[in-house]
């Protein structure tokens, strides 16, 4: 199956929708200081990304609508559905990762290194030792909290 869109107008329209959603997260996820009510603040930048991404999308938008410079492509499903399953992987691992870093980090690995066709057993062990260092350097040498 053949899929055609204009590549301004759906990149315009995603990069809209990603600003939108980026502007939302941003108070959940960056705190505020208490001693500043105004000026530069830890949320600044990222709102600053946020609304550039808004901006650029809308201006993605006008050049496919309004001046008419805008591509059309096809996509062909068949060969674009390896990459749909990895975006389903990193959206398991992101769930994961709320429960488990070394559960999670490890699934990523080993699905990428299977997904890339990896047949030497080493590599895989490879990937599962790095994780454990990774986990025991954060977590007791930086004392980073991780899950």
């Amino acid at each position: 199956m053949k899929i055609k869109y204009k590549s301004n107008l759906c990149a315009g329209v995603v990069s809209i929708i990603f600003g939108i959603i980026c502007a939302v997260i941003i108070p959940k996820q960056i705190g505020t200081e208490f001693s500043v009510s105004y000026g530069i603040t830890s949320r600044t930048v990222p709102y600053a990304i946020a609304l550039l991404c808004v901006v650029c999308g809308i201006a993605l938008i006008v050049q496919s609508l309004v001046f008419k410079k805008d591509e059309e492509k096809t996509m062909e499903l068949s060969k674009e559905l390896k990459a749909l399953a990895y975006m389903v992987v990193m959206l398991i691992y992101a769930l994961l990762f709320k429960h488990s870093f070394i559960g999670s980090t490890v699934f990523l690995g080993v699905v990428t290194l299977a997904f890339t066709g990896c047949r030497k057993k080493l590599f895989y062990v490879i990937v599962i030792a790095a994780v454990v260092i990774l986990y025991l350097l954060f977590s007791q040498v930086l004392h980073v909290r991780l899950p």
